[in-house]
């Protein structure tokens, strides 16, 4: 069993997502490599200073633009909406291995009853549209939806697109078209029929490669996973051992035991040095992050997204990004896109780590220049430094 320092396991992870060193992916091929590689990338609508999808690959992209995703997903096509864990943006060619998703979604979904009523009417507006959106849809009446009470149009077009019979076309900001899964691809995506133990074989083995490195215990990284109980995922990492699949490695000071891909068996063994400084802001939905026990654990650093929490408790911000610079995260930053002046807004930056400032203001640069703000504006005493670090400005 491969034994190594938290260290070399931090210079090994980084390496591995493409964030030490030199940015070993670019354009529209690195977006398409990187995803390949980790399977899925975590989708969210909330853009204070860029959406989830766009934040994980601006740190790692060089010279990432925003158009770049959406060609690929909407002109391209080599990308697509789906559920992976929640909702994620992978390879088109993976959407037939979620056909269990889209086969519960058929069997039992909220309204039922509504989409039973109105799903003809809608496929038949599609059958002489190239593409709709709910308000396109004479259905006003409201129902019970996931998240709160929608008008029915936009209830039986997520329910669809959920059972796979649509795909999402195109978006406007957070406005959904959607379209025949039929007509956008030249060739219908058949669903994959796979056996329990395929199925749980299959997408633990994409979570390990998504995150670069997990343990066999319950972890965020699983979620998404249908019906996977501690069982099923105790067997599923023995039968990845015996196939070597993955590879068991130790940490030390860590009791626990961890696995890797066996594909990254070498960069494990012989992890790159910190060659050049390098700074990035680290997506709060980042696979990286998707264990963030595991981060704790192994580059000592407790990040919690507190969107979610109501504001009286929380202990940094609304929308706080973590930090990473070299092999280590120093901070986290409160970052707002002021998106009708074309300003950057850097609100807050905690310090936890030292930290090279030139290297931090190089990386506010980019990010100006990635939500293609115009000016950045320092709010006074944005740097809350260590104990006995200067606040002097940058």
């Amino acid at each position: 069993m491969e034994i190594q320092s938290k260290e070399q396991v931090r210079r090994y992870l980084l390496a591995y997502h493409g964030l030490l060193n030199e940015p070993i992916y670019n354009g529209k091929v690195g977006i398409t490599d990187f995803i390949c590689k980790v399977g899925c990338i975590q989708f969210d609508p909330i853009d204070i200073c860029g959406r989830n999808a766009d934040l994980t690959l601006q740190s790692r992209v060089k010279n990432y633009e925003k158009r770049l995703l959406e060609e690929l997903l909407y002109e391209d096509r080599t990308l697509i909406d789906y559920f992976d864990k929640n909702l994620s943006i992978m390879l088109t060619s993976d959407w037939p291995l979620m056909s269990r998703r889209r086969e519960q979604y058929r069997n039992e979904s909220r309204s039922s009853e509504v989409v039973e009523q109105h799903e003809q009417l809608i496929m038949d507006y599609l059958s002489q549209h190239e593409y709709a959106c709910s308000k396109d849809i004479n259905l006003k009446e409201r129902a019970d939806w996931y998240w709160s009470a929608s008008s029915c149009a936009r209830v039986v077009l997520e329910t669809l697109y959920f059972r796979g019979d649509l795909v999402i076309h195109h978006k406007k900001g957070t406005i959904k078209y959607y379209a025949i899964q039929s007509n956008v691809f030249n060739e219908n995506l058949f669903d994959e029929s796979l056996s329990d133990d395929e199925h749980d074989d299959l997408f633990l083995l994409r979570r390990i490669q998504a995150v670069g490195i997990l343990w066999d215990k319950p972890s965020d990284a699983l979620l998404g996973i249908m019906d996977f109980k501690a069982e099923r995922r105790k067997n599923a990492f023995q039968r990845l051992l015996n196939s070597h699949e993955i590879i068991q490695v130790q940490i030390e000071g860590l009791n626990q035991t961890f696995v890797i891909p066996n594909t990254s068996h070498l960069l494990f063994q012989n992890p790159p040095k910190v060659k050049q400084d390098r700074t990035e802001f680290v997506a709060p939905l980042d696979n990286l992050l998707w264990d963030r026990k595991l981060i704790s654990a192994i580059f000592d650093f407790d990040y919690k997204w507190e969107i979610y929490e109501p504001q009286h408790r929380r202990k940094f911000g609304y929308y706080v990004i973590p930090v990473l610079q070299n092999d280590q995260f120093v901070g986290r930053i409160e970052i707002i896109n002021q998106k009708k002046t074309k300003t950057l807004s850097v609100q807050r930056f905690w310090q936890e780590k030292p930290i090279n400032r030139e290297s931090l203001s190089e990386c506010i640069q980019r990010f100006a220049q990635f939500n293609q703000a115009k000016h950045i504006d320092y709010a006074d005493g944005w740097i809350i430094p260590m104990s006995g670090e200067s606040s002097e400005p940058l």
